[in-house]
Parts: C-alpha cells; sequence; structure tokens
C-alpha cells in the first residue's frame, strides 16, 4: 500500500509465479533485457524473463582519485566477504579525504532497472509485464499463466493473470501466487459452466482460503504444533494484501475479474474512429468508495466511528485477505499479541471504539465481461503503485500509442517529448512521481515497462534518473511498489496479421 502511515511495514521478497510457483529469494540485480528491435508480433514475441528481486545498484565507497586506494571496490569486496578465512586488511580501504557516495543509475541502467523483471510471452495474443519495488524488500507480487479449462479439459485452456499488493508484510501476498489458483480450480471444478455459477465459484473459492488462513489462528495456538510451526502459521494472517486475479475463457472470450482492495483492471478498445477507449472492470474497494463505505455502515450500524479518513479503523482497503487483526475478536488478538507477536495494529487507543468485526471481508467483487472479438482490445492489470501515478484513461491512452508505435515495426524510431525544458526536478511532499502528458516518451518495446517509465516521468530523464536513486525507505514518500501487466487480445475475425492497424 502506498500510504506510509497506513501500517508498519515488514519487508517481504517478491516473487512470480506461472501457476507453478517457486520459492522467492533475493538476487543480484542484473538487466534482463535490451531494448529488442523484433515488431509488436504474436509469432516473434521475445522472451525477456528474470525471476528475482533488485539488489542495490553497484556502490562506491571510497574515490579512486586516492592513490593509496586505486580499487576502492575490489578492497570493499575482499572486506564484506564473510566466507572468507582472512581477516580483513582495513589498510586496504585508504584515506580519502572526502565521501564517496553511491553510484547515481544512468540512463542505460534506469532501462536495465525498469526491465529486471519485465516480461513477454505470447498467449492470448501477447502480454506483458513488469514489477518495480520502493518497498525493500518489495510487496507485490503476481502471477500468470494457463490451466486446464474447468469444464472440459479437451477444449483450449484458460488463461490466468494476478496481481498482489501486500501490506503488513509480504508474506501473504507471497502464499497467494502459490495458493490462490488451486483453490479457485477446485472451486470451478463443482461449478457450471455459465457466468453466474462461475463468478459465484470465485467469489467461494477467495473466501474459503481467506477462512482457512484466519479462522485456524484459535485452533493454532490450541494445537500441540512446535511454536515455530504455530508462528509460521500466523504470519501470513497477520499480514495482509489487496488480490487482483483475472481468468479468460478462449472459446467464449469472458473475462472475469475479481477483486479485493485497490488493484484496478482496465479494458482498452479500440473504436470505429480510431480513438481508444477505457472501461474500468473492478470498483477499488477502500474506505473512500462510497458504495463500500455505506456496505460496512450498515453491517455495524452501532459503530458510527468505524470508517473515517477513507479508512476502516485505520486500514485503507475495506476488502483484503489476511488482516487478522481487523478480523478476530479481542480475546483472540490479545492472547496472539501477549503470546505471539501479534500486530499491535488497529491501535485501542487510536480507535476506542473498535469491537470485535470482523471489519474487512475477503469476498470479492467479480465481474464479467466479453472481450470484443472484432476489434483490438488489451487489459491493463495493475497495483496501486501505477494508479498513483496516472489514470485509467491515460493508462489506456499510453498502451494505444504504444500499439501504434509498435505498429511500425522495424521502422519505428524513439519518441521523445516536444522539449527537454522540464524546469527544476522536484520530488518529495511538493510533488510525487506522477505522469505528465507533455512528458510522454515511446522507447521501450514492453508495453508494462512503458507505462512504468512514463508515471515516473517519461521522457524527463532527469526526473525518473531521481525517483530510481531514492531507496527503501525514501522512495516510499513519492512512489509505491509497482507492479504492471498488459494483456492483448487476438480479434477473432476480421484482422488476419498480428498489425493493430
Amino acid at each position: 500500500m502506498f500510504v506510509r502511515q497506513l501500517l508498519h511495514q515488514r519487508p517481504r521478497l517478491a516473487t512470480v509465479a506461472c501457476l507453478s510457483h517457486a520459492s522467492p529469494r533475493a538476487m543480484a540485480r542484473r538487466s534482463s533485457t535490451q531494448p529488442r528491435s523484433q515488431p509488436f508480433s504474436t509469432g516473434t514475441a521475445a522472451v525477456s524473463f528474470t525471476a528475482g528481486l533488485a539488489s542495490a545498484t553497484l556502490m562506491y565507497w571510497l574515490t579512486s582519485r586516492n592513490q593509496q586506494n586505486p580499487n576502492p571496490d575490489l578492497a570493499k569486496s575482499k572486506i564484506l566477504d564473510v566466507k572468507s578465512k582472512v581477516v580483513p586488511n582495513l589498510n586496504d580501504l585508504g584515506l580519502p579525504d572526502e565521501i564517496a557516495y553511491d553510484h547515481v543509475p544512468s540512463s542505460e541502467e534506469v532501462t536495465q532497472q525498469l526491465n529486471e523483471l519485465a516480461f513477454s510471452l505470447p498467449g492470448v495474443m501477447r502480454y506483458d509485464g513488469t514489477q518495480l519495488g520502493s518497498n525493500s524488500p518489495c510487496e507485490d507480487t503476481f502471477l500468470h499463466g494457463s490451466f486446464s479449462n474447468p469444464f472440459d479439459s479437451k477444449n483450449e485452456d484458460w488463461s490466468a493473470w494476478g496481481v498482489f499488493d501486500g501490506h503488513c508484510g509480504w508474506q501473504l501476498s507471497n502464499l497467494l501466487t502459490k495458493q490462490l489458483i488451486p483453490h479457485v480450480r477446485r472451486a470451478l471444478s463443482a461449478a457450471q459452466p455459465h457466468k453466474e455459477s462461475i463468478e459465484q465459484a470465485i467469489k467461494s473459492a477467495f473466501t474459503t482460503f481467506d477462512d482457512a488462513l484466519v479462522k485456524s489462528a484459535a485452533a493454532t495456538i490450541e494445537s500441540d504444533l512446535p511454536f515455530a510451526e504455530k508462528a509460521r502459521r500466523l504470519e501470513a494472517a497477520y499480514a495482509g494484501a489487496c488480490a487482483l486475479l483475472a481468468l479468460y475463457d478462449p472459446l467464449s472470450r469472458n473475462l472475469t475479474i475479481a477483486s479485493t482492495g485497490d488493484c484496478r483492471a482496465v479494458l482498452g478498445q479500440k473504436a470505429p474512429d480510431g480513438k481508444w477507449t477505457s472501461t474500468e472492470l473492478t470498483t477499488d474497494c477502500t474506505g473512500a468508495t462510497p458504495s463500500e463505505v455505506a456496505r460496512i455502515q450498515a453491517q455495524f450500524p452501532d459503530e458510527p466511528n468505524i470508517v473515517k479518513g477513507g479508512r476502516v479503523w485505520g486500514m485503507q482497503p475495506s476488502r483484503t485477505f489476511g488482516d487478522g487483526m481487523w478480523k478476530w475478536n479481542a480475546a483472540l488478538k490479545e492472547k496472539l499479541r501477549n503470546y505471539y507477536n501479534g500486530l499491535s495494529l488497529p491501535s485501542a487507543v487510536r480507535y476506542s471504539g473498535y469491537r470485535d468485526g470482523p471489519y474487512l471481508t475477503a469476498e470479492p467483487l467479480v465481474t464479467t465481461t466479453a472481450v470484443p472479438d472484432a476489434r483490438p482490445s488489451f487489459l491493463i492489470l495493475a497495483t496501486d503503485g501505477l494508479w498513483d501515478m496516472m489514470t485509467s484513461e491515460q493508462a489506456v491512452d499510453l498502451v494505444g500509442r504504444w500499439v501504434e508505435w509498435q505498429d511500425q515495426g522495424a521502422a519505428k524510431k524513439p519518441v521523445e517529448p516536444e522539449t527537454k525544458d522540464f524546469g527544476p526536478t522536484v520530488l518529495g511532499i511538493m510533488k510525487q512521481c506522477r505522469y505528465e502528458p507533455h512528458k510522454t516518451t515511446l522507447q521501450d518495446d514492453n508495453a508494462a515497462v512503458h507505462l512504468v517509465r512514463n508515471g515516473l516521468g517519461g521522457g524527463d530523464e532527469e526526473m525518473v534518473r531521481g525517483a530510481l536513486t531514492f531507496r527503501y525507505p525514501n522512495s516510499r514518500d513519492i512512489r509505491d511498489d509497482i507492479t504492471v501487466q498488459v494483456v492483448f487480445f487476438k480479434p477473432s475475425r476480421g484482422i488476419q496479421s498480428v498489425s493493430y492497424k
């Protein structure tokens, strides 16, 4: 979640899952893509994928101007080598006469960082994705892939894409990449092949998984399990996560979206006049959304202060996985805090009217949309880190312009803003990362990276470099974790080539 004062942040590793999940691990930074020359097409969709999390960029501790230390980086690496059996020689650090600060990323390194977790894969027509962390480690996770048609395995597989925005830690968003799809598939196996049954099955999968996670806490602490095992089971329920899951049935061309929290899905379609139109397929589920406020107040009529300042007893999203401290009764919370390191949130001092709840729910809002079969269209799924920087309409316009730029094929050239005179660079209370149309640039062969770059400053390279120079925790004041997936749907008739023209 972006607002820093929302909750105490606990770090977590970002993970990537393609329905078969690998355990998260921190990995050293490395470039995952170089600018690609291939045109935007199905057959030549290049795969550029790294499953790892950004470490800090190359650091320079000391200045090389000091002749007593001609290679300070080498000296530092020796000193920090914890595997070495030799006592470090601190004389190797030299005697510098000034502070040598960490390296500032160059424009090339900015591109490498934006593409570090980028990928482009064939499927439907093509889908692109990327992730840029602000928390350390990043609290967003995502998944993508396909699974057998739940109603007839002989038919074409269904596709799935998901983005998860964690808070109060990384543990639950990580768990969702491994556990949510199996729960959804199990629920769909008992459903009927029509819209209402499918939507209800997905709702059931979400709530069943959350109930198993949260409602098992009392039984967990009363069990004979070792303390460490109890702690491992509880920590995911202490954390929370907003979830956005999209399922696509290629036979019916139905796109089913399930959402909790403030991740957002937006459909872009090309109208007959050539313009791109945007349709939001989700509703932000927060304490600032009128429909959510009305639902919660109707559920708890005797607690008039339950929603205040756009928050539910201090929590911004109103539908989440986990967040047990907003769902357990007072007695259980007290025991967990006293004996199992439970979160102190929400504060009983600050929220004196807080009772037992449960105030949050994991039941998603679910919609079903028929993807146009004769018009070019695409789907943008993103955590709120992107939507903090731009509107749905701006995101669709940016991807639409990117598609038309890609249609130029090998003849395309990077498009820069008309002017480079952007005035002084400001990031802080006065200005956070935000898309500004006059700074729009077209230079990335990945649509998701294109969105993120433009959200950070676009063609204003100094702004983008500045946004990526600030690291956690300072970065949290100007940008959130950002995870984006862009799915391009192939029209079923009327267009034989892959061009969107």
